[in-house]
């Protein structure tokens, strides 16, 4: 029998993904659905919509639920659902950050069920399992799904801080996503007029994803690595580029950079792919499910550049859910 998932925030654009995924996945069964801008209407799989003040209901309906909501939405939700014997994994960044006085600071609100920041799994799939970490994401019963960005900096950076090739010093990542980064929502920066042949910044340095890199290195390393994080907001719909630079230490062999993460990355899932840097661009990962990785030395300045192109909606949302959610059921990884 097919494992039974329900979304709550089916509208937005990584709900909508996500539905399409699950509703197509002969081992899984989409059976809830829930949104006030869409009550009433059906998504794919032909599953009615209810209101999302109905989303308690989820609970009676399915084993896995998503949440594709607002983090303040979640935090409040996500306790609710799991007090009922479901098991959830939300979209949001309302698990993703353990310690609730830096959850404070990048998402300026008061978590209201702080225990449950310690209890979450965070759910990047490729991110090595490391000593004294949240129960594995086959027995967890809420996983946190990664952020878009955070995804691609730690695809790009984990295996160079895992190999111990960083020398200890910031990273610098420089982030480029399209609008539908920001979600479904009308804002004045997000017309097209302000958006078409235009590159702005925003959120430089204090963007909510730098802690989540942060603590994904010090997972893999065992030592703090420092981010610096510029976002970009580029005129197209979707995609998302992240170049990283950093210093490596005085005992790497340039040599050995490049090998360190093809074979981080060799048998890890089939939806990572190593390819030569020059030739990551974001056409070539949209509507899929894959991040494609490149590293290139610079040899004279002993520095590293490490990029991964990504879809925001697939891998940086939707497909890394249903990724999570095939695991969260046993279930092994299988291409969209």
């Amino acid at each position: 029998m097919p494992k039974t998932v329900a979304i709550v925030g089916v509208s937005g654009f990584s709900g909508a993904e996500l539905a399409r995924l699950v509703s197509s996945d002969g081992e899984l069964a989409l059976t809830g659905a829930y949104s006030d801008r869409m009550r009433g209407g059906t998504v794919a799989g032909g599953v009615i919509v209810r209101p999302q003040a109905d989303a308690d209901r989820a609970a009676e309906e399915a084993e896995i639920i998503a949440l594709a909501t607002p983090a303040e939405v979640s935090a409040e939700l996500a306790p609710r659902l799991l007090a009922k014997g479901a098991r959830v994994i939300d979209l949001s960044g309302a698990f993703r950050l353990p310690d609730t006085s830096v959850f404070l600071e990048y998402y300026r609100f008061e978590h209201p069920e702080p225990a449950l920041l310690a209890e979450a799994h965070y759910g990047l799939p490729q991110l090595p399992k490391t000593a004294g970490e949240a129960p594995a994401i086959e027995q967890a019963r809420i996983v946190a799904n990664p952020g878009c960005y955070a995804t691609a900096a730690i695809l790009a950076l984990a295996p160079l801080a895992s190999a111990g090739a960083l020398d200890g010093g910031p990273v610098f990542v420089d982030g480029k996503s399209g609008v539908t980064g920001a979600g479904r929502k009308l804002a004045e920066r997000y017309l097209f007029t302000e958006v078409a042949e235009n590159v702005s910044l925003y959120r430089v340095v204090d963007h909510q994803h730098v802690p989540e890199i942060e603590l994904a290195l010090r997972r893999v390393s065992g030592v703090d690595v420092r981010v610096t994080f510029a976002p970009h907001l580029l005129p197209i719909r979707r995609g998302l580029i992240t170049t990283c630079f950093g210093r490596l230490g005085p005992s790497v062999d340039p040599e050995a950079v490049e090998g360190a993460v093809r074979s981080a990355y060799a048998a890890s899932s089939p939806f990572v792919r190593v390819v030569p840097i020059d030739t990551i661009d974001v056409h070539a990962v949209t509507h899929t499910p894959e991040a494609h990785v490149g590293v290139k030395v610079d040899r004279r300045g002993r520095s590293v550049v490490s990029a991964c192109a990504l879809d925001n909606l697939m891998k940086g949302a939707a497909s890394q859910a249903w990724e999570n959610i095939r695991r969260m059921c046993g279930l092994a990884a299988r291409a969209a």
